[in-house]
């Protein structure tokens, strides 16, 4: 990667942007994975519903895990699974320790019926189909839950000690992402 003087990088700068027009020159804060929003939205879920939201992704990590220690023999899945266990188990006592009451909102009940038909799906797969649906749904679940933090969650977290705690959580959520992914992709498609 070359790397420039900051004064010609800035020039670079500013020369891309008066090419691409205004429009690229306006960021919108949601579409920045990290941005925390200062006024946000009059939708976006109140400090309970946030727990909530983390305790049902919580839920839905241990019962598909749960279920994959009783139905897969592959070593992989089988690691991946006592992971997720172990992570989502300390994740909900530390989520418990912030003193917050979890309220059931949008985010939690979304979550709720993806997990119902989840192991709806895994509980009818056996050997190695269920070990590729088992990780397709932990890709999809952490995809999911890191949009869910992102544009959600984090930017609406009031109290200083949520706003770290999912701070804290989110690159364990990217981690076990790439983490199912890989193993996913060792599953092949058949």
């Amino acid at each position: 990667m070359m790397r420039f003087p900051s004064r010609a990088a800035a020039a670079l700068a500013a020369f891309g942007l008066a090419l691409a027009g205004p429009a690229a020159a306006q960021k919108n804060p949601a579409d920045e994975p990290h941005t925390r929003l200062a006024n946000p939205p009059a939708n976006m879920p109140s400090e309970a519903q946030i727990v909530g939201f983390l305790d049902e992704v919580d839920q839905s990590g241990i019962d598909a895990s749960q279920m994959a220690l009783e139905r897969s023999k592959n070593d992989d899945v089988l690691d991946f699974a006592n992971r997720m266990i172990a992570h989502h188990e300390e994740n909900r006592r530390k989520t418990g320790e912030l003193g917050i009451s979890a309220s059931r909102g949008e985010l939690a009940s979304k979550f709720k019926e993806k997990r119902k038909a989840t192991a709806s799906r895994l509980g009818r797969l056996e050997g190695p189909a269920f070990d590729r649906a088992y990780m397709a749904a932990m890709v999809d679940d952490h995809v999911a839950a890191l949009d869910k933090l992102d544009r959600k969650a984090i930017p609406a977290a009031k109290t200083g000690a949520l706003a770290r705690h999912l701070q804290d959580t989110r690159p364990a959520v990217e981690e076990h992402l790439e983490e199912a992914r890989r193993i996913k992709a060792s599953l092949g498609a058949r």
